[in-house]
């Protein structure tokens, strides 16, 4: 039985707890205003259902691939950084492409999406999560590409992974906790991973979040603390950025 937004939506802040961050208020507006983003990601993973999400439009019900390079218009976002504190953000020039490898790996692939982004958000699902793709596999060749392409993309370029999906996995369990240990596991062994690939660019990443393109709740408060650590990785100049998620609680 499909579980109701409302239990959704608390499994997942389990799963999500972030203590609130208040010092990001305070320039993030006059930071994000203007930005480029960049959107990548294998086939199917929810890049166009993130734009459109980005855009407050209805998710495509229907995957269909980006053959040629799509750019879009730009748009802004409403963004509370805190429970008081709302926003709105410019994002600017930002560009979706195809998953394919092909596309991926040819000239005018990702690297020509990346090129001049501030911010690149790289989309998997959470069942790259769970089956570990990101230490052999699909997600594993995309990390060791981004790790050839960053030190060509300039020194201030930021790299967020989004785990969209988790609303099909919540709803296919009944053991939430066991879950959420799972999940807390997974996001710790894929945050080592990534910054050990990208060496010595892992300053260049800013952590993973778990989303859902589908369920707008869930992607309402996941976007807004992917915004906060990408704000807050930019200036922490000689740390090395923390991971997003903090431990998954117990239900």
């Amino acid at each position: 039985m499909p579980l109701a937004p409302t239990t959704a939506l608390r499994i997942f802040l389990m799963l999500a707890t972030l203590p609130e961050v208040r010092r990001l208020v305070k320039g993030a507006v006059a930071w994000w205003s203007g930005k480029k983003i960049a959107v990548i990601g294998p086939t199917a993973a929810g890049k166009d259902s993130f734009i459109a999400r980005l855009q407050q439009r209805e998710i495509p019900r229907r995957h269909t691939g980006s053959p040629l390079r799509e750019k879009v218009k730009s748009f802004d976002v409403k963004l509370a950084l805190t429970r008081t504190h709302t926003v709105d953000i410019t994002c600017k020039g930002v560009v979706n492409v195809g998953g394919e490898v092909e596309f991926r790996d040819s000239p005018r692939g990702w690297r020509s999406v990346c090129e001049g982004a501030d911010v690149i958000f790289y989309v998997m699902t959470v069942q790259d999560l769970l089956k570990k793709r990101f230490v052999r596999g699909r997600v594993r060749q995309d990390l060791d590409w981004l790790q050839t392409v960053l030190p060509h993309l300039g020194d201030r370029v930021l790299v967020h992974v989004l785990v969209n999906k988790i609303d099909l996995e919540i709803a296919s369990h009944t053991h939430y906790g066991a879950l959420a240990k799972e999940l807390a596991a997974d996001l710790r062994a894929l945050d080592a991973t990534v910054k050990r690939v990208l060496e010595p660019y892992e300053h260049h990443y800013t952590g993973a979040t778990l989303i859902s393109m589908k369920n707008k709740s869930i992607f309402t408060i996941a976007i807004h603390r992917a915004f906060a650590a990408v704000y807050s990785a930019f200036h922490e100049q000689d740390v090395v950025p923390q991971p997003v998620l903090a431990p998954a609680l117990e239900v």
